[in-house]
């Protein structure tokens, strides 16, 4: 045994704490194997414990032959250590998630010659050229260009990771920013404690040494930095293609990270750069919202409060971000759309109204006939002469098919399902001849069209006709006109009748479903009339016509060019 110099106890008990803290990252890793960039740590922190396992066990049988076998051992945790470090890089940051076997093959190749090389002949890499008391082997050696290649790979991988991260930690939010920067110093320590002793600074490699920080800064990682848990690749994957916007700003009310979505839901460029900007800078032009934010900072954690831009509706939750020691560091706002929701809600509920109105009308206004044709096929029982009775059951059944054609035409909707350039003539008179119009005449004086449902304008006349008939006393004369507005670049319709017209206080209230002042009547027609009408798009006004009768005014429809 040679002489030992003064820093030999120091670096052995640096190194076996080294080793102590890759045993412990060994344990950690290879738990969490399963998640994204696990299995690289895990080889990562192999290769370090071969690599200073290897330096310790030198500095144990330094200057003896056996040191000549040792030596062997180091290129292997080198490269092991270095490959993996190279791999998790790769898979954390997502360039390659997994990792494929070819990239790990082509990654380990030149590894795997050079140390087949050292198990043939040490001297493929160095050449012992004498005792030397105050290295860490005993020897001196000489590089041959096989371990200059390999230093210059390694060193390669290294920092070609390095500049993967340092790329993605510019890119990313607060979190992943501090988990690569560890990353690039856990890789960047021990780099510079070797060239610092192949640049003859040292008389000893520090890079053993200098795994010290390394190790340390990959334990923070695993322990508190829930490195395995928030890897980015994984994140993103997820996160940039959710139909889920997220904004996330610190306490400082600057934004830490914001996806996708959320850059869509507030009108911002992809490339906007967002990031460390506050909240009042990058919504100047927002009141309303930096508004609805203020407010919600007072708002407790998993609160939901509404939303509305440009006519859409957004569920918004905060959830406050917290480090793992419980304190908060910042707050994020779960942005879900809820439109379609709440339009099919609404609709929902819009049927649900239709329903109990239809359910009120069939009630009430068929439970009258039905009564009168009991009590009169009760009273035709009784006598010999049935005829009168008869009459009465017929008009009472036949109210009762008028109210369930009514009935159906609600329940089937009134809004236009195939519109397309409509002869209002026309259509008026076909409509004309589906009604018992008695000796009332129809005058159309309307060369118009309009883009319609044909049905369901069919529809609107022959209510509207009925309408004149059965409520307009002694109308002799229904008019069908049209109305022109030159200034707005619209027109529209009139029907008008020559009977006794619609009192003005009455005029809202005839819209309403069940008014009628006819004993046939529905109460539905004029309901039917509205629905079509709102249904296009149109505005109907009740007024009076020239003679005192009913006149139905329909404008909104838009002059093609």
């Amino acid at each position: 045994m040679i002489g030992e110099p003064s820093w030999l106890t120091v670096y052995r008990a640096v190194l076996t704490i080294v080793v102590f803290l890759g045993l412990a990252g060994i344990y950690l890793a290879f738990d969490q194997r399963n998640k994204p960039g696990g299995t690289p740590l895990t080889v990562l922190f192999v290769g370090a414990v071969i690599y200073v396992g290897t330096k310790l066990a030198v500095s144990v049988v330094r200057g003896t032959p056996p040191v000549l076998i040792v030596t062997r051992v180091n290129p292997l945790g080198a490269g092991v250590a270095t490959v993996g470090f190279f791999l998790m890089v790769l898979e954390y940051t997502g360039v390659e998630q997994p990792i494929s076997r070819r990239t790990v093959a082509l990654l380990l190749f030149f590894p795997a010659v050079v140390n087949s090389l050292v198990w043939l002949d040490l001297e493929y890499l160095w050449i012992p050229i004498g005792r030397d008391t105050d290295t860490l082997s005993g020897y001196t050696w000489e590089l041959t260009s096989i371990a200059i290649a390999n230093q210059l790979y390694m060193n390669l991988l290294l920092l070609v990771g390095f500049a993967v991260l340092i790329r993605f930690a510019l890119r990313s939010s607060t979190p992943f920013r501090l988990q690569a920067g560890t990353l690039v110093l856990a890789g960047v320590a021990p780099l510079i404690g070797n060239l610092l002793f192949y640049l003859g600074y040292v008389p000893f490699n520090l890079a053993p040494i200098m795994f010290v920080i390394s190790g340390g800064g990959l334990m923070w990682l695993l322990v508190r930095g829930r490195f395995l848990d928030l890897v980015p690749v994984s994140r993103d994957a997820v996160y940039k293609s959710l139909e889920t916007g997220v904004l996330t700003v610190d306490t400082d009310h600057r934004v830490i990270d914001i996806n996708s979505f959320a850059r869509q839901v507030f009108g911002f460029d992809a490339d906007a750069e967002l990031i460390g900007r506050h909240v009042n800078e990058i919504f100047a032009d927002q009141q309303a919202i930096r508004d609805i934010y203020w407010s919600s900072t007072d708002t407790a954690s998993g609160e939901v409060f509404e939303l509305n831009i440009d006519g859409r509706h957004y569920d918004v939750e905060t959830t406050d971000v917290h480090r793992t020691d419980t304190s908060v560091i910042g707050r994020s706002f779960i942005f879900r759309e809820t439109t379609e929701q709440r339009k099919r809600k609404q609709e929902l509920e819009r049927k649900n109204d239709e329903l109990e109105r239809l359910v009120s009308v069939m009630s009430h206004d068929i439970g009258n006939p039905l009564h009168v044709i009991q009590g009169h096929v009760q009273l035709a029982r009784n006598n010999e002469d049935v005829e009168p009775y008869l009459d009465r059951i017929e008009s009472s059944a036949d109210r009762i098919e008028a109210i369930m054609n009514d009935t159906l035409t609600i329940t089937r909707g009134a809004t236009p399902t195939n519109t397309v350039q409509t002869d209002i003539a026309t259509v008026a008179e076909r409509a004309w001849t589906h009604v018992d119009t008695e000796k009332a005449t129809l005058e159309t004086a309307c060369s118009v069209s309009v883009d319609a449902d044909p049905e369901r304008l069919e529809q609107l006349f022959e209510n509207l006709f009925r309408n004149a008939i059965d409520h307009g006393t002694s109308v002799t004369t229904v008019r069908v006109g049209e109305i022109a507005d030159s200034e707005k670049n619209t027109s529209g319709l009139f029907v008008e009748d020559d009977g006794v017209g619609i009192p003005e206080d009455d005029r809202e209230a005839v819209l309403e479903d069940g008014y009628t002042t006819s004993e046939s009547g529905t109460g539905l027609g004029l309901t039917i009339i509205s629905e079509i009408i709102d249904g296009h798009g149109w505005q109907l006004r009740i007024t009076d016509s020239e003679t005192g009768g009913a006149r139905f005014e329909i404008t909104g429809f838009e002059n093609s060019d």
